[in-house]
């Protein structure tokens, strides 16, 4: 086989082990994405900074330039010196699986990096749907907009997201990077039967994903697992990086399984409250 023959089939291996290890259960779709977007594409040049997952914080350098190094279930360094990295493959294979995101769907992206996931995005939304992606990086914003200039469904924005202007109904939300409560700008955009997916963290970095959705004027949230995610611009408090540290410490660094997310304050703080922000609180079931 040649060259462009290997990593065609090693993306294919890449896609169905993503599945696997996510698990993706709901939407092969999914797995079709991964299998087809040329994730080297959105890495610039190798070799690459590749992240240990048996060891937190070790990198090392793949031996070659070749993409088969970029073919596994690992974060790929993007800036180092900045915690910036292209996430791991199965975490957002869990994440997209979960969203139920569908062809047409309206999609704003909160930390689109160099676009490996946007194109992921734009895929599962097709031509008939959008996907908004910000990125608060000027470089990386500029780098994304190469990047996925071919999908006409995508529009790059650099900026702050949660100072978005003239931003339609949406019907996914999906941040790349940690918050300590939702904008009340994206609730406020959510569609009828929105969804959203954030990373909810501590001052260490360290949380858990949330999964909200949109049921008339309630929003029951469950947690997709724990998860660790360099801060989001805007969409953090530290206050509540406090609080939520604590509630973490607390329940061992889960989160409520299943919940509500409530906006305002609680009128009585009864044993079905996990924590408290500065404009909303989480209630468990």
């Amino acid at each position: 086989m040649d060259d462009e023959t290997d990593i065609e089939a090693a993306r294919r291996w890449f896609a169905q082990d993503i599945k696997e290890v996510a698990p993706v259960v709901h939407n092969q779709r999914i797995v079709d994405a991964f299998a087809s977007v040329p994730r080297e594409q959105y890495l610039g040049d190798g070799p690459w900074g590749i992240h240990s997952r048996l060891g937190i914080g070790a990198i090392h350098q793949s031996a070659t330039s070749s993409p088969l190094h970029v073919y596994h279930d690992v974060l790929i360094s993007i800036d180092q010196a900045s915690g910036i990295n292209n996430g791991l493959p199965s975490l957002w294979g869990r994440v997209f699986d979960n969203l139920n995101i569908e062809p047409g769907d309206v999609v704003l992206q909160v930390g689109a990096g160099t676009g490996y996931y946007t194109a992921i995005l734009a895929e599962l939304v097709t031509s008939k749907g959008r996907v908004i992606a910000y990125e608060i990086e000027g470089n990386l914003a500029k780098q994304a907009k190469e990047n996925l200039q071919h999908y006409a469904q995508v529009e790059v924005v650099s900026g702050d997201a949660t100072e978005a202007k003239d931003l339609p109904q949406v019907d996914i939300v999906v941040a790349c990077a940690g918050v300590t409560h939702v904008p009340l700008l994206w609730l406020d955009h959510l569609s009828d039967t929105g969804r959203m997916v954030l990373p909810v963290t501590g001052g260490n970095q360290w949380g858990f994903l949330m999964h909200l959705a949109r049921d008339g004027d309630d929003f029951p949230i469950k947690s997709l697992g724990p998860c660790g995610f360099y801060h989001c611009a805007g969409a953090r408090l530290d206050g509540e990086e406090q609080t939520l540290s604590e509630a973490l410490k607390l329940s061992n660094g889960g989160a409520p399984r299943r919940g509500y997310y409530h906006l305002g304050q609680p009128d009585d703080q009864d044993g079905q409250v996990w924590v408290i922000g500065q404009s909303y609180w989480i209630t468990h079931e």
